[in-house]
């Protein structure tokens, strides 16, 4: 299923934390919530099955040239 937030824009990985840990969704939460700060634009959680991650993820418009 494609993420509504990343759809048509570019995906940009900040940060990921394993998921094995029990904090991780708390600390990815807080992460994110910490790049919304840094600079301007979307910032979400996905959980990234193929790594078993919580990557925080901006996502950027696509530039057109």
């Amino acid at each position: 299923m494609t993420c509504r937030y990343c759809t048509g824009h570019h995906p940009i990985r900040i940060d990921a934390y394993p998921a094995g840990n029990p904090r991780a969704s708390l600390v990815a939460a807080h992460r994110a919530t910490t790049a919304r700060a840094e600079a301007p634009g979307p910032v979400h959680v996905h959980y990234d099955q193929s790594t078993d991650t919580f990557a925080v993820i901006r996502t950027d418009t696509p530039e057109h040239a």
